[in-house]
């Protein structure tokens, strides 16, 4: 008889936030929780400037009320944002992420990309990778309105890193195409 271990329901996630509207999320998340664990993702990148408008990493585990409580803001609508699985530390997570914050694109320009949006995410059609980077799972909620559920990305390759961040023809076109 092969016994297997049962699945932990406390497991570590990080969480990518950005309110829709005010309270900021960092304001909410005290809320939820005494010591909530993040970290601005524009801190120490060329959008420090804008730190007051930035996105939060989140580390929280499942069952934690922040967790909860981000769900259920990006369910509705109040937050925008991705769920990511990794192995690796809060601050491995967030360097990912600032690594692939300013993207060249169009030839030489340059800009932010909110990769951390579902809309854009989805847009940018990520590819998979053989074997996970830091990020193993990136999971977010998009649909059409009124049929929206979880979505995932399996080890996910956004785009050629070097020697920038470039974006390919078809992700810049996707990203500059209206909605129909």
């Amino acid at each position: 008889m092969v016994v297997f271990a049962k699945p932990s329901t406390d497991k570590v996630r990080f969480l990518v936030l950005e309110a829709q509207q005010k309270p900021s999320v960092v304001r909410s998340l005290y809320e939820q929780t005494d010591v909530p664990k993040w970290l601005y993702l524009f801190a120490e990148t060329d959008w420090q400037q804008y730190l007051a408008e930035s996105p939060v990493v989140l580390e929280a585990k499942q069952q934690s009320p922040e967790y909860q409580w981000a769900l259920k803001g990006l369910k509705e609508g109040r937050l925008i944002g991705l769920i990511l699985e990794s192995s690796e530390s809060l601050e491995s997570v967030t360097s990912w992420l600032r690594a692939r914050l300013t993207v060249r694109f169009d030839g030489e320009r340059q800009g932010l990309l909110r990769l951390y949006d579902p809309e854009v995410w989805q847009r940018l059609s990520p590819g998979t990778q053989d074997q996970a980077d830091v990020i193993e799972r990136v999971i977010y909620w998009y649909g059409e309105s009124g049929q929206e559920r979880w979505q995932t990305t399996d080890r996910p390759n956004l785009f050629t890193m070097l020697p920038v961040p470039t974006l390919s023809e078809t992700q810049w076109q996707a990203l500059n195409t209206p909605e129909a």
